[in-house]
């Protein structure tokens, strides 16, 4: 077995919760896995070295109702098929972190604080919250750090994070914060090694999954990003709709006669791709779809990151590299070819091949010799980032 320390890394969503487990000062991966379907059908899956050909645990919508309740099933499964495992610290993905800079150590103020969040992502922050503050009633010895996916846009120039209202709202918290920090974070770590010139110059990564977003990057550092004050905004996504003109909001309460519940539901869960297509938010079943409204969906869908590229290109003056990641931006080689394909104006050039049939996981420069615009596929990797941040914290404290 590995060093005998280990990290265990935690992502809770509203119905899900992942997990990774890191050993050792090097950050080793002991495995991954999730709960799914918390609440509905509940469903438990792990992989790695130190899970694999071990028995899951008994999971069930009865013993498995909420995040909370997926934690406890987790940890017991953790002592009892790695009992040698001393866990030094738990790390959190939390989506909103205010004005917190930095990853934290959870003490009582700090949950406080990002309890005051949730009005501003009501459907993540609460079960970020919900699950430190379990962890700290059963098992009060271990250390918890929260790390923030709105921390790395914190060098955005002030400008550009405030919308076009009484200043009142901005100084209550209403103006842009970006969010997918985390996965830029770590975009930008490995352009420090693997291209230097990208991460000293201007990068656009388009972080494109079921949730999807942009980051302009100048100097390794966030300068401009898509989503706003909610991660509603900016691109098309699997299911939420991205930028969308306030006046639908206002037809929807007052001639549709929508209640609040009716339009969020709509707005992050029935849009999107899902929406447009009325198949499904699938990015591969789309792609393997006949159906014209499929086909609009993924044109919609390269339309708006094109769209969004353009403007943020234009406010750094220019592009030196773009970087394409996330499940959709890793996997989908036909929505890169597509968004490459209407970017030619701006001398991007592309290996057509390279691009069809890249190796699974592996970091690739896809642009050819003579592209104006490197073009890089780089898998991101959140967790490794929030464990890193984890240590990092544990060891400041003692």
């Amino acid at each position: 077995m590995h060093d005998k320390s280990a990290v265990l890394v935690m992502n809770a969503g509203s119905s899900s919760l992942k997990f990774a487990l890191f050993a050792g000062t090097d950050n080793v991966s002991i495995g991954r896995g999730s709960i799914t379907g918390i609440g509905t059908q509940a469903k438990f899956a792990a992989s790695g070295t130190g899970f694999d050909g071990k028995a899951f645990p008994e999971i069930t919508n009865a013993n498995c109702k909420s995040p909370s309740e997926g934690a406890k099933i987790l940890l017991d499964w953790l002592d009892k098929v790695l009992p040698e495992v001393k866990l030094l610290g738990v790390g959190h993905r939390v989506v909103h972190g205010g004005d917190l800079a930095k990853p934290a150590i959870v003490r009582p103020y700090i949950l406080a604080y990002l309890r005051t969040l949730s009005p501003l992502a009501p459907l993540h922050q609460p079960f970020n919250v919900d699950i430190i503050e379990y962890i700290q009633q059963e098992r009060p010895s271990v250390l918890q750090v929260a790390c923030f996916d709105t921390s790395f846009h914190t060098t955005i120039p002030a400008i550009h994070t405030r919308f076009a209202l009484p200043r009142i709202w901005h100084e209550k918290g209403v103006r842009r914060y970006g969010f997918h920090g985390l996965s830029y974070e770590f975009i930008a770590r490995r352009l420090k090694d693997i291209a230097p010139k990208a991460y000293e110059g201007k990068t656009v990564v388009a972080h494109l999954g079921n949730g999807s977003s942009l980051c302009a990057l100048e100097n390794g550092k966030s300068f401009y990003t898509t989503m706003g004050f909610s991660v509603l905004d900016g691109l098309i996504m699997g299911t939420r709709c991205g930028t969308l003109d306030p006046g639908v909001l206002l037809y929807f309460m007052r001639e549709a006669k929508l209640d609040e519940a009716s339009i969020e539901r709509m707005l992050y869960h029935d849009s999107g791709l899902r929406g447009i297509s009325g198949i499904s938010n699938d990015m591969a079943v789309l792609l393997n779809s006949d159906s014209p409204n499929a086909r609009e969906a993924l044109d919609m869908f390269c339309l708006r990151a094109v769209r969004e590229i353009g403007s943020a290109l234009s406010m750094m003056g220019g592009m030196d590299a773009l970087v394409f990641t996330a499940g959709i931006g890793e996997n989908a080689a036909p929505i890169r070819a597509q968004i490459l394909n209407a970017l030619a104006w701006l001398g991007v050039s592309y290996d057509m091949e390279l691009n069809a049939n890249l190796p699974h996981g592996v970091e690739t420069l896809i642009s050819r010799p003579e592209s104006k615009v490197d073009v890089w596929v780089i898998p991101t990797n959140e967790e490794l980032v929030i464990s890193t941040h984890t240590r990092d914290s544990l060891t400041a404290s003692h």
